[in-house]
């Protein structure tokens, strides 16, 4: 049976003394404590009031005919050893004194006259190491309590480790599925970033850089999850242009005077802090930090050069200079699409990667640019069903991406689409694959 903590007690202090008027005044002294008092005139008053009341501490004067206050104090200590003890006394008496405290086992000799907030302040603090010794007795009781429960369970060892290694198989299947929904929350938390981000003028974090940085990062045989990571960045590249001013979002960089280019040149940066919070976006926010440095040295933040600049960053900056080129965010010109791809042969080895370049220039001319490569369906939000799988990103009727291509379709997912769906009058096109 487990040992509960007692409820709050009202304290109760007996004063002995054989004087009425020392008696009188200590009863109005702690009347406003809120203790319950108990008087007795001599020691033998005392003795009777501790058999009758659960005295937590005792107060006697030392010098009282008949028992004195030493041999009082001294069977207090024998019957009611967990009542505290203090002596009070207007004699400067070293010997009655020690008499006590042996005898009597006190842990407080006081003097008449008292000052009145020492002898409240002593009162006090013996209630409370009396109530802590309590606390301490009754925690080991449970202690001692708990172990004789855990001797019992070591005697069915065996079925309680069979029990905590099926509790410890369904645990790592509750860890399990709670990464997978962190996993899908994250993906969540990517295309409500991108949707920031895309909602804003004069931006390319769109879903085309994203797609061709992803597969010009396959083509150069990058790994998996960094060419998921390359996608992530692409997608996410302009975030740390949020905060900047319109003329320095819309202006070519080029244009921009002294103050404004310092003031641009902390994107990269700013995105990376902003994402680096997001352990599944690590890579992707330290390729978009890297993403605005050149071959020859001369970008920024870090100047690096060559392949000190990351791969994963070398191909963005050329997949998402393609768009910016054709936008007139790079020069003083909205350049045509064949206009930007001899800028980018021009710029080959000396602000771009020539190897990216080149791959990517091929890569525009590949059917597969423009088409699915996987059989699909069309379809819309209310013919939509769970289990799905997007083979095209999704986007509202305002071009605004909702959810990448690839992500499955749940039950709660579909909910959420028809809500959107519900805000437009013009359905939603869906692709599945088939």
């Amino acid at each position: 049976m487990e040992v509960e903590a007692q409820p709050e007690k009202q304290p109760q202090i007996l004063f002995v003394d054989d004087e009425r008027p020392i008696l009188n005044s200590l009863n109005r002294l702690f009347r406003p404590t809120g203790y319950k008092i108990h008087l007795a005139n001599s020691g033998d008053e005392g003795l009777a009031v501790l058999e009758k009341e659960a005295i937590d501490i005792v107060v006697s004067d030392m010098r009282m005919p008949g028992m004195d206050g030493a041999k009082f104090l001294s069977e207090v200590a024998i019957r009611w050893p967990a009542t505290a003890r203090m002596l009070l006394t207007g004699y400067a008496d070293l010997s009655s004194a020690i008499e006590a405290i042996n005898q009597g086992e006190i842990s407080r000799y006081l003097t008449k006259p008292w000052d009145d907030a020492d002898i409240v302040m002593c009162i006090q603090q013996a209630i409370q190491n009396k109530r802590l010794l309590e606390e301490k007795n009754r925690l080991e009781l449970l202690t001692a309590q708990q172990n004789e429960e855990l001797t019992a369970l070591n005697e069915s060892l065996e079925q309680k480790v069979e029990e905590r290694t099926r509790e410890i198989e369904q645990a790592r299947q509750e860890i399990s599925d709670a990464h997978e929904a962190l996993n899908a929350g994250y993906d969540a938390t990517i295309e409500v970033f991108s949707r920031m981000v895309q909602s804003r003028g004069g931006l390319s974090s769109r879903t085309t850089v994203a797609n061709d940085a992803r597969a010009i990062g396959q083509k150069m045989g990058l790994e998996q999850d960094t060419c998921d990571a390359l996608y992530n960045a692409a997608l996410l590249c302009d975030i740390g242009k949020l905060g900047l001013s319109d003329e320095s979002v819309l202006r070519p960089y080029i244009s921009l005077n002294a103050s404004l280019q310092r003031e641009y040149q902390r994107h990269p940066v700013v995105a990376e802090a902003t994402l680096l919070s997001l352990d599944p976006l690590t890579d992707a926010a330290k390729t978009i930090r890297h993403h605005c440095e050149r071959m020859d040295g001369t970008g920024f933040p870090d100047k690096r050069q060559g392949k000190d600049i990351p791969m994963s960053s070398r191909i963005l900056a050329v997949t998402k200079a393609y768009v910016d080129l054709q936008e007139g965010r790079i020069v003083d010109a909205q350049l045509t699409a064949a206009e930007a791809r001899k800028y980018l042969t021009a710029e080959s080895g000396k602000r771009y990667d020539a190897q990216v370049v080149s791959q990517f220039l091929s890569w525009l001319d590949n059917p597969k640019r423009e088409a699915s490569d996987v059989a699909e369906r069309r379809t819309t939000i209310f013919g939509l069903s769970a289990g799905k799988t997007l083979s095209r990103d999704l986007c509202d009727p305002n071009g605004v991406l909702v959810i990448a291509k690839g992500k499955r379709v749940t039950d709660s997912l579909l909910e959420k689409l028809r809500c959107l769906q519900e805000s437009f009058e013009e359905d939603i096109t869906v692709y599945v694959q088939a």
